[in-house]
């Protein structure tokens, strides 16, 4: 009897000891990845602040619902496209507002995109800093410059969920 009983504790030891797998840590994801996903990512933009000296003013506020409720979806194939939200400001509009390309930089502190519309002008490749990102916010920072004026912009992102 303690025979079988030794044989079935050591047949349950080695056992549990070869099927244990080593634990699998996952990679940490690159910032394509957290900015795209896997195939893409929508963010929603959640502040923006426009600042030139002592004046700095909340774009986000100052926005009609229309405009701020409006979805950015990033995508790995480094394309980019802003559609109307749950509200339009014209019935009419159409629901793709804009589609362009993006990129990172060689070392991913610098985000690039090939056009943007911001109050109302289009500015072509702009590149912000990439000030902060992960799975659940993107902050970045540019200069603009309107009517000779530069202001340093400013924008947050939360994913849509």
């Amino acid at each position: 009897m303690n025979f079988k009983i030794l044989t079935l504790a050591i047949t349950l030891v080695v056992g549990t000891l070869f099927s244990c797998k080593k634990s699998e840590t996952a990679a940490p994801k690159t910032k394509t990845e957290l900015l795209a996903g896997t195939t893409s990512k929508s963010w929603k933009n959640t502040k923006a602040v426009a600042a030139n000296g002592g004046l700095s003013i909340d774009l986000v506020s100052t926005q009609p619902t229309c405009v701020v409720d409006n979805i950015l979806t990033f995508y790995s194939n480094k394309s980019y496209e802003i559609r109307e939200g749950a509200t339009k400001c014209n019935a009419a509009d159409p629901d793709l507002v804009l589609k362009a390309n993006w990129s990172l930089s060689s070392d991913e502190t610098k985000f690039t995109v090939d056009k943007i519309i911001f109050q109302g002008r289009q500015f072509d490749n702009i590149t912000f800093d990439v000030v902060q990102l992960t799975e659940d916010i993107f902050v970045g920072k540019t200069m603009l410059t309107i009517s000779n004026v530069s202001y340093e912009f400013s924008a947050t992102f939360e994913p849509v969920k």
